[in-house]
Protein backbone atom coordinates (compact mmCIF):
# COMPACT_ATOMS: atom_id res chain seq x y z
CA UNK A 1 0.00 0.00 0.00
CA UNK A 2 1.04 3.38 -0.52
CA UNK A 3 2.04 4.11 3.10
CA UNK A 4 4.67 1.18 3.04
CA UNK A 5 5.25 2.35 0.17
CA UNK A 6 6.33 5.78 0.99
CA UNK A 7 8.18 4.12 4.35
CA UNK A 8 5.36 4.20 6.65
CA UNK A 9 7.06 0.99 8.05
CA UNK A 10 10.03 2.79 9.19
CA UNK A 11 7.20 4.07 12.06
CA UNK A 12 5.15 1.49 12.67
CA UNK A 13 7.01 -0.15 15.24
CA UNK A 14 6.81 2.86 17.85
CA UNK A 15 3.34 3.10 16.83
CA UNK A 16 2.28 -0.28 17.41
CA UNK A 17 4.26 -0.55 20.56
CA UNK A 18 2.68 2.67 22.54
CA UNK A 19 5.94 4.19 22.57
CA UNK A 20 4.23 7.37 20.34
CA UNK A 21 1.26 8.65 19.58
CA UNK A 22 0.47 10.96 16.91
CA UNK A 23 -2.40 13.59 17.92
CA UNK A 24 -5.36 14.48 15.42
CA UNK A 25 -4.89 17.75 13.82
CA UNK A 26 -8.45 18.29 13.63
CA UNK A 27 -8.55 17.86 18.03
CA UNK A 28 -5.54 20.10 18.03
CA UNK A 29 -7.47 22.67 16.17
CA UNK A 30 -11.04 22.10 18.13
CA UNK A 31 -8.84 22.36 21.61
CA UNK A 32 -7.10 25.19 20.91
CA UNK A 33 -10.41 27.05 19.26
CA UNK A 34 -11.98 25.94 22.93
CA UNK A 35 -9.21 27.84 24.73
CA UNK A 36 -7.77 24.98 26.01
CA UNK A 37 -3.97 23.65 27.07
CA UNK A 38 -2.24 20.89 25.84
CA UNK A 39 -2.55 18.35 28.74
CA UNK A 40 0.42 15.51 28.91
CA UNK A 41 0.32 11.95 26.99
CA UNK A 42 -0.94 10.36 29.92
CA UNK A 43 -3.94 12.98 30.40
CA UNK A 44 -5.18 13.38 27.03
CA UNK A 45 -8.67 11.57 25.99
CA UNK A 46 -8.40 8.85 23.47
CA UNK A 47 -10.02 10.65 20.74
CA UNK A 48 -7.28 13.48 20.65
CA UNK A 49 -4.91 10.77 18.49
CA UNK A 50 -5.08 8.81 15.17
CA UNK A 51 -4.32 5.06 15.30
CA UNK A 52 -2.00 3.07 13.12
CA UNK A 53 -5.02 1.89 10.84
CA UNK A 54 -6.08 6.02 11.03
CA UNK A 55 -2.71 7.21 9.47
CA UNK A 56 -2.55 3.99 7.06
CA UNK A 57 -6.10 4.88 5.69
CA UNK A 58 -5.58 9.11 5.54
CA UNK A 59 -2.20 7.93 3.43
CA UNK A 60 -4.46 6.28 0.76
CA UNK A 61 -6.67 9.54 0.24
CA UNK A 62 -3.39 11.74 -0.43
CA UNK A 63 -3.39 13.07 -4.36
CA UNK A 64 0.17 12.56 -4.77
CA UNK A 65 2.56 10.03 -3.28
CA UNK A 66 5.09 12.48 -2.03
CA UNK A 67 4.55 12.97 1.81
CA UNK A 68 3.31 10.87 4.57
CA UNK A 69 -0.19 11.95 6.55
CA UNK A 70 2.23 12.79 9.84
CA UNK A 71 4.23 16.33 11.22
CA UNK A 72 6.82 16.42 13.97
CA UNK A 73 6.77 19.67 15.69
CA UNK A 74 9.99 21.22 16.47
CA UNK A 75 9.86 23.73 19.30
CA UNK A 76 11.29 25.72 22.50
CA UNK A 77 9.48 24.40 25.67
CA UNK A 78 8.32 27.68 27.56
CA UNK A 79 8.70 26.25 31.27
CA UNK A 80 10.51 23.34 32.86
CA UNK A 81 7.76 21.12 33.58
CA UNK A 82 5.22 22.70 30.88
CA UNK A 83 6.15 23.54 27.18
CA UNK A 84 3.14 25.29 26.71
CA UNK A 85 1.18 26.34 30.30
CA UNK A 86 -0.99 29.45 28.48
CA UNK A 87 -1.82 27.88 25.56
CA UNK A 88 -0.14 30.29 23.27
CA UNK A 89 1.52 27.70 21.09
CA UNK A 90 -1.23 25.48 21.14
CA UNK A 91 -3.02 28.35 19.10
CA UNK A 92 -0.08 28.91 16.73
CA UNK A 93 0.55 25.36 15.55
CA UNK A 94 -3.50 25.29 15.43
CA UNK A 95 -3.73 28.30 12.78
CA UNK A 96 -1.14 26.35 11.01
CA UNK A 97 -2.57 22.97 11.02
CA UNK A 98 -6.13 24.38 9.85
CA UNK A 99 -3.91 26.02 7.39
CA UNK A 100 -2.96 23.16 5.90
CA UNK A 101 -6.05 21.30 5.72
CA UNK A 102 -7.80 23.90 4.13
CA UNK A 103 -8.36 24.24 -0.01
CA UNK A 104 -5.77 21.64 -0.31
CA UNK A 105 -4.53 18.00 -0.56
CA UNK A 106 -4.02 17.39 3.08
CA UNK A 107 -6.85 16.04 4.74
CA UNK A 108 -5.78 14.36 7.85
CA UNK A 109 -2.69 14.60 9.47
CA UNK A 110 -1.51 12.71 12.48
CA UNK A 111 0.87 15.61 14.96
CA UNK A 112 3.99 14.45 16.66
CA UNK A 113 4.23 16.89 19.61
CA UNK A 114 6.55 15.41 22.39
CA UNK A 115 4.31 16.39 25.27
CA UNK A 116 1.19 14.88 24.13
CA UNK A 117 3.19 11.91 21.58
CA UNK A 118 5.96 10.90 24.32
CA UNK A 119 4.61 9.60 28.15
CA UNK A 120 5.45 12.38 30.46
CA UNK A 121 5.88 12.90 34.26
CA UNK A 122 2.48 13.72 35.36
CA UNK A 123 3.64 16.15 37.96
CA UNK A 124 7.25 16.24 38.53
CA UNK A 125 6.59 19.12 41.27
CA UNK A 126 4.72 16.84 43.28
CA UNK A 127 7.08 13.71 42.63
CA UNK A 128 4.58 12.15 40.33
CA UNK A 129 7.20 10.59 37.37
CA UNK A 130 6.61 8.26 34.67
CA UNK A 131 6.48 4.38 35.73
CA UNK A 132 8.58 2.12 34.77
CA UNK A 133 6.73 0.85 31.62
CA UNK A 134 6.48 4.52 30.76
CA UNK A 135 9.90 5.00 31.34
CA UNK A 136 10.88 1.99 28.82
CA UNK A 137 8.27 3.46 26.14
CA UNK A 138 10.00 6.89 26.44
CA UNK A 139 13.33 5.67 26.08
CA UNK A 140 11.86 3.96 23.04
CA UNK A 141 10.04 6.94 21.43
CA UNK A 142 13.30 9.23 22.06
CA UNK A 143 15.46 6.48 19.84
CA UNK A 144 12.83 7.12 16.72
CA UNK A 145 12.78 10.90 17.28
CA UNK A 146 15.68 10.82 14.31
CA UNK A 147 13.72 8.89 11.91
CA UNK A 148 10.56 11.03 12.75
CA UNK A 149 11.94 14.32 12.13
CA UNK A 150 14.57 12.93 8.78
CA UNK A 151 11.87 10.77 6.78
CA UNK A 152 11.81 12.16 3.53
CA UNK A 153 8.08 12.00 3.53
CA UNK A 154 6.72 13.68 6.90
CA UNK A 155 6.21 17.51 7.56
CA UNK A 156 8.77 19.19 10.37
CA UNK A 157 7.05 21.93 11.63
CA UNK A 158 9.52 24.27 13.10
CA UNK A 159 7.83 27.02 15.75
CA UNK A 160 11.21 29.04 15.82
CA UNK A 161 9.69 31.76 17.74
CA UNK A 162 8.76 32.54 21.27
CA UNK A 163 4.41 33.50 21.81
CA UNK A 164 3.51 37.10 22.47
CA UNK A 165 4.30 38.18 25.74
CA UNK A 166 6.59 35.41 26.98
CA UNK A 167 9.84 36.88 28.67
CA UNK A 168 12.83 34.77 29.27
CA UNK A 169 13.11 36.92 32.25
CA UNK A 170 10.01 35.67 34.14
CA UNK A 171 10.95 32.13 34.08
CA UNK A 172 11.97 29.52 36.88
CA UNK A 173 15.31 28.60 38.01
CA UNK A 174 16.17 26.11 36.13
CA UNK A 175 14.17 26.63 32.61
CA UNK A 176 15.73 26.90 29.75
CA UNK A 177 15.63 30.55 28.54
CA UNK A 178 17.25 30.13 25.01
CA UNK A 179 16.00 31.16 21.95
CA UNK A 180 15.16 28.43 19.18
CA UNK A 181 18.41 28.36 16.85
CA UNK A 182 20.47 28.39 20.52
CA UNK A 183 18.66 25.11 21.94
CA UNK A 184 20.16 21.77 21.56
CA UNK A 185 17.25 19.75 20.59
CA UNK A 186 15.66 22.64 18.20
CA UNK A 187 19.05 22.57 16.34
CA UNK A 188 19.09 19.05 16.34
CA UNK A 189 15.43 18.80 14.76
CA UNK A 190 15.81 21.17 12.60
CA UNK A 191 19.13 19.71 11.21
CA UNK A 192 17.32 16.42 10.88
CA UNK A 193 14.64 18.42 8.62
CA UNK A 194 17.05 19.65 6.68
CA UNK A 195 18.88 16.35 5.40
CA UNK A 196 16.49 15.02 2.26
CA UNK A 197 12.69 16.52 2.28
CA UNK A 198 11.48 18.13 -0.17
CA UNK A 199 11.32 21.98 0.11
CA UNK A 200 7.98 22.13 0.82
CA UNK A 201 7.62 19.55 3.51
CA UNK A 202 10.01 21.55 6.52
CA UNK A 203 7.94 24.68 7.23
CA UNK A 204 9.15 27.74 9.51
CA UNK A 205 5.96 28.67 11.29
CA UNK A 206 8.24 31.38 12.84
CA UNK A 207 7.19 33.63 9.49
CA UNK A 208 3.73 32.79 9.75
CA UNK A 209 2.31 36.89 9.67
CA UNK A 210 -0.32 38.01 12.29
CA UNK A 211 -3.95 38.60 10.81
CA UNK A 212 -3.27 36.44 7.97
CA UNK A 213 -6.01 33.66 6.73
CA UNK A 214 -4.15 31.12 5.50
CA UNK A 215 -4.67 28.05 3.27
CA UNK A 216 -2.12 25.19 2.55
CA UNK A 217 -0.31 27.22 -0.37
CA UNK A 218 -0.10 30.29 1.47
CA UNK A 219 1.39 29.22 4.27
CA UNK A 220 3.87 27.19 2.49
CA UNK A 221 4.86 30.16 0.60
CA UNK A 222 5.69 31.93 3.28
CA UNK A 223 6.82 29.72 5.42
CA UNK A 224 9.90 27.93 3.42
CA UNK A 225 11.23 31.77 1.91
CA UNK A 226 14.14 34.24 2.76
CA UNK A 227 16.08 30.68 3.48
CA UNK A 228 14.31 29.59 6.43
CA UNK A 229 16.15 26.17 5.92
CA UNK A 230 19.61 25.09 5.92
CA UNK A 231 21.09 22.98 4.27
CA UNK A 232 22.15 19.85 4.95
CA UNK A 233 25.21 18.98 7.50
CA UNK A 234 27.81 16.63 7.49
CA UNK A 235 27.63 14.53 11.28
CA UNK A 236 31.14 16.23 11.77
CA UNK A 237 29.80 19.46 11.16
CA UNK A 238 26.76 18.92 13.14
CA UNK A 239 29.04 17.64 15.76
CA UNK A 240 30.65 21.03 15.91
CA UNK A 241 28.17 23.32 15.93
CA UNK A 242 25.95 21.29 19.01
CA UNK A 243 28.79 21.96 20.94
CA UNK A 244 27.56 25.79 21.19
CA UNK A 245 23.64 24.95 21.77
CA UNK A 246 21.85 24.98 25.32
CA UNK A 247 20.02 21.51 27.01
CA UNK A 248 18.68 21.25 30.09
CA UNK A 249 20.01 18.28 30.45
CA UNK A 250 23.10 18.04 28.12
CA UNK A 251 25.44 15.55 29.81
CA UNK A 252 22.71 13.08 28.73
CA UNK A 253 21.52 14.44 25.56
CA UNK A 254 24.12 15.44 23.34
CA UNK A 255 26.10 12.02 23.39
CA UNK A 256 22.72 11.22 22.11
CA UNK A 257 21.68 13.43 19.56
CA UNK A 258 25.06 13.07 18.01
CA UNK A 259 24.26 9.36 17.25
CA UNK A 260 20.89 9.58 16.36
CA UNK A 261 21.80 12.25 14.04
CA UNK A 262 24.73 10.55 12.41
CA UNK A 263 22.47 7.20 12.26
CA UNK A 264 19.80 9.36 10.42
CA UNK A 265 22.04 11.07 7.89
CA UNK A 266 23.47 7.79 6.99
CA UNK A 267 20.05 6.48 6.67
CA UNK A 268 18.42 9.06 5.14
CA UNK A 269 21.38 10.02 2.16
CA UNK A 270 22.31 6.54 1.75
CA UNK A 271 18.72 5.59 0.19
CA UNK A 272 18.01 9.49 -1.27
CA UNK A 273 16.60 8.61 -5.44
CA UNK A 274 15.81 12.86 -5.49
CA UNK A 275 16.81 15.65 -3.37
CA UNK A 276 14.69 19.12 -3.97
CA UNK A 277 16.06 21.94 -2.40
CA UNK A 278 13.98 24.59 -4.98
CA UNK A 279 12.67 28.03 -3.73
CA UNK A 280 14.69 28.25 -0.42
CA UNK A 281 16.44 31.29 -1.03
CA UNK A 282 19.79 29.62 -0.81
CA UNK A 283 23.39 31.24 -1.96
CA UNK A 284 26.45 30.70 -2.47
CA UNK A 285 27.13 29.73 0.96
CA UNK A 286 24.42 27.23 1.32
CA UNK A 287 25.64 25.79 -2.25
CA UNK A 288 29.17 25.23 -1.13
CA UNK A 289 27.57 23.26 2.21
CA UNK A 290 25.86 21.33 0.36
CA UNK A 291 28.88 20.31 -1.78
CA UNK A 292 30.24 19.23 1.60
CA UNK A 293 27.51 16.97 1.73
CA UNK A 294 27.84 15.21 -1.85
CA UNK A 295 31.77 15.37 -1.91
CA UNK A 296 31.62 12.99 1.13
CA UNK A 297 29.98 10.36 -1.02
CA UNK A 298 26.98 10.31 1.14
CA UNK A 299 24.04 9.78 -1.75
CA UNK A 300 25.08 7.14 -3.79
CA UNK A 301 21.71 6.58 -5.39
CA UNK A 302 20.92 9.97 -6.12
CA UNK A 303 19.49 10.40 -8.96
CA UNK A 304 17.90 14.16 -9.23
CA UNK A 305 18.96 17.19 -7.52
CA UNK A 306 16.80 19.96 -7.77
CA UNK A 307 18.46 23.32 -6.62
CA UNK A 308 16.20 25.82 -9.03
CA UNK A 309 14.66 29.05 -8.00
CA UNK A 310 17.73 29.83 -5.83
CA UNK A 311 20.50 32.47 -5.20
CA UNK A 312 22.90 30.32 -6.24
CA UNK A 313 26.17 32.31 -8.00
CA UNK A 314 29.11 31.81 -9.76
CA UNK A 315 31.01 29.81 -6.57
CA UNK A 316 28.62 28.36 -5.38
CA UNK A 317 28.47 26.34 -8.79
CA UNK A 318 32.18 26.38 -9.07
CA UNK A 319 31.47 24.61 -5.29
CA UNK A 320 28.69 22.38 -6.51
CA UNK A 321 30.75 21.15 -9.71
CA UNK A 322 34.21 20.38 -7.61
CA UNK A 323 32.11 18.78 -5.17
CA UNK A 324 30.52 16.23 -8.37
CA UNK A 325 34.42 15.51 -9.30
CA UNK A 326 35.21 13.97 -6.40
CA UNK A 327 35.28 9.98 -6.85
CA UNK A 328 31.75 8.57 -5.69
CA UNK A 329 30.10 11.74 -5.28
CA UNK A 330 27.28 11.05 -7.46
CA UNK A 331 27.75 8.18 -8.98
CA UNK A 332 23.94 7.50 -10.37
CA UNK A 333 22.97 10.79 -11.27
CA UNK A 334 21.03 11.84 -14.30
CA UNK A 335 19.11 14.86 -14.09
CA UNK A 336 20.40 18.50 -12.15
CA UNK A 337 18.04 20.96 -12.37
CA UNK A 338 20.00 24.86 -11.51
CA UNK A 339 17.80 27.11 -13.06
CA UNK A 340 16.80 30.26 -12.52
CA UNK A 341 19.78 30.76 -10.10
CA UNK A 342 22.71 33.72 -10.54
CA UNK A 343 24.97 31.58 -12.58
CA UNK A 344 27.14 33.25 -14.88
CA UNK A 345 29.22 31.95 -17.55
CA UNK A 346 32.03 31.07 -14.84
CA UNK A 347 30.13 29.01 -12.81
CA UNK A 348 28.34 27.30 -16.40
CA UNK A 349 31.92 26.60 -17.21
CA UNK A 350 33.01 25.16 -14.41
CA UNK A 351 30.58 22.92 -14.20
CA UNK A 352 31.29 22.09 -18.09
CA UNK A 353 34.73 21.14 -17.48
CA UNK A 354 33.95 19.13 -15.08
CA UNK A 355 31.77 16.86 -16.48
CA UNK A 356 33.64 16.81 -19.20
CA UNK A 357 36.52 15.32 -16.92
CA UNK A 358 34.22 12.39 -15.79
CA UNK A 359 32.11 14.51 -12.88
CA UNK A 360 28.78 12.95 -12.53
CA UNK A 361 29.38 9.89 -15.27
CA UNK A 362 25.54 9.59 -15.56
CA UNK A 363 24.53 12.90 -16.12
CA UNK A 364 24.94 14.59 -20.02
CA UNK A 365 27.58 16.68 -20.11
CA UNK A 366 26.11 18.41 -23.33
CA UNK A 367 22.84 19.14 -21.14
CA UNK A 368 24.31 20.67 -17.81
CA UNK A 369 25.25 23.97 -18.79
CA UNK A 370 21.99 25.14 -20.79
CA UNK A 371 20.35 24.00 -17.75
CA UNK A 372 22.32 26.10 -15.16
CA UNK A 373 20.80 29.09 -16.92
CA UNK A 374 18.51 31.38 -15.40
CA UNK A 375 15.11 30.96 -17.41
CA UNK A 376 11.66 32.47 -16.11
CA UNK A 377 10.05 30.47 -14.49
CA UNK A 378 7.47 30.48 -11.87
CA UNK A 379 9.16 29.74 -9.02
CA UNK A 380 7.57 27.93 -5.83
CA UNK A 381 7.85 25.59 -3.34
CA UNK A 382 4.01 25.17 -3.43
CA UNK A 383 2.73 21.82 -3.35
CA UNK A 384 2.13 19.60 -6.86
CA UNK A 385 -1.45 21.56 -8.17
Amino acid sequence: DLWRKLGGGDLEPVLASGAVALLDAQWIISHAEAGGVLAHRQALPEEAFLSLADLVEATDSIPYEEWLPVAALSYPWLTKDHPDPRGANLARVAKALKALLTRGPVTRLGVFWDFGSLHQHPDPANGVLRTEEHNALFKEGLGCLGTLYSHQHTWVLRLTSFPDGHKAEDQAEGTNVAKYFDRGWCFTEQSWASLTKASFLSLDLGKMRAGVEYDCNSLIEDCVQDGGRRPPLLPSAFAAELETKSFTNGKDDKPLVKRLYEAAFEEQFGMATVLDYQGLGWGDAEAAQLAEVLASGAAPRLETLQLGCNKIGDEGCKALAAALGKEGAAPRLEELRLGDNEIGDEGCKALATALKEGAAPSLKARDAPFSTRPFPAQCSSRLPS
